[in-house]
């Protein structure tokens, strides 16, 4: 990804504004999820998430004037959105019905992990150093951890987790596919396109688990409503471009620091509005795994 010169170069101001959005917005997602698929299916809700978001978006991009789509193009979109909502939101949402908020976002956290590893695996990054090794490994003690009984602590379901894990190493892979894709020349476009491809694969899971089957939107309480709503608009429709906007600012590494201030909010408002247990291992958990996200995003 090219670097923006000088002339184009973005204002401070909006870049603060944008890891705003993903620092906080984000990391209150994962309560939102958790409120919503208490009545709407997992599969339904992250559709109805990205479809209404991603149809938005790339309708204000072509009234816009957006150009450049090609059929390559559209299959980059089709490639990230599978990747990033199928395959992510997705998981997040079937996990968030077992285990709580917090965990789950921990979980996530290691995201840049991944993205550092598929990056020496399958780009051009030089080998790791000891210190990103070193990084590596206290991520993954963290997220080990959390699975470990102990007294106090919320009860995680490891298939959740593992659905969540692997959600995260998707969501690495749709991200390095996303600094190389070039879907339009429009911003609007090219943060819409993929989620709603992502969205309309969503909803074909949803159908053919049979989730569209008795499910009545009439029945959904106000709670759900209102928290699907709040993803659709704060966190697809606003984070998801915002995020599309830093990774075509500054470099991914930097952008990737939002994996370890989510879990932070995820936890804090997953105790002040959920009521989810927080245990001396759950913390303890969270400062070693984050501690290995910061050394693998610092180096």
């Amino acid at each position: 990804m090219k670097s923006p010169s000088a002339s184009d170069a973005p204002s401070w101001p909006l870049v603060l504004a944008a890891f705003a959005v993903i620092y906080l917005v984000w990391g209150s997602t994962f309560l939102a999820v958790r409120f919503a698929v208490v009545s709407i299916p997992p599969f339904l809700t992250g559709a109805a998430r990205n479809l209404v978001a991603g149809a938005l978006l790339v309708a204000l991009g072509v009234a816009r004037g957006g150009t450049g789509l090609t059929f390559g193009a559209v299959r980059q979109a089709f490639v990230v959105g599978v990747l990033m909502f199928l395959v992510n939101h997705g998981s997040i949402s079937w996990a968030s019905q077992r285990n709580p908020s917090g965990i789950t976002a921990l979980l996530a956290a290691t995201i840049p992990l991944w993205i550092m590893a598929l990056d020496w695996v399958f780009g051009a990054r030089r080998r790791p150093s000891p210190r990103t090794g070193i990084g590596v490994a206290l991520g993954f003690a963290g997220s080990l951890l959390l699975l470990w009984p102990s007294s106090g602590a919320p009860t995680v379901d490891p298939w959740a987790a593992a659905a969540t894990m692997g959600g995260a190493i998707a969501w690495a892979a749709g991200t390095l596919r996303a600094r190389r894709m070039r879907v339009s020349d429009s911003p609007l476009l090219s943060s819409g396109l993929p989620m709603l491809l992502g969205g309309l694969t969503l909803l074909m899971v949803s159908w053919a688990s049979g989730e569209l089957t008795g499910f009545r939107p009439a029945d959904v309480p106000a709670r759900a409503a209102l928290s699907l709503l709040y993803l659709i608009v704060m966190g697809s429709l606003l984070g998801f471009s915002a995020y599309i906007f830093l990774l075509r600012t500054i470099p991914a590494a930097r952008v990737s620091t939002y994996a370890y201030v989510n879990p932070v909010v995820a936890l804090l408002l997953g105790a002040w509005i959920g009521g989810e247990a927080v245990a001396v291992t759950t913390l303890l958990a969270a400062a070693i795994s984050l501690a290995g996200v910061y050394v693998v995003v610092s180096e």
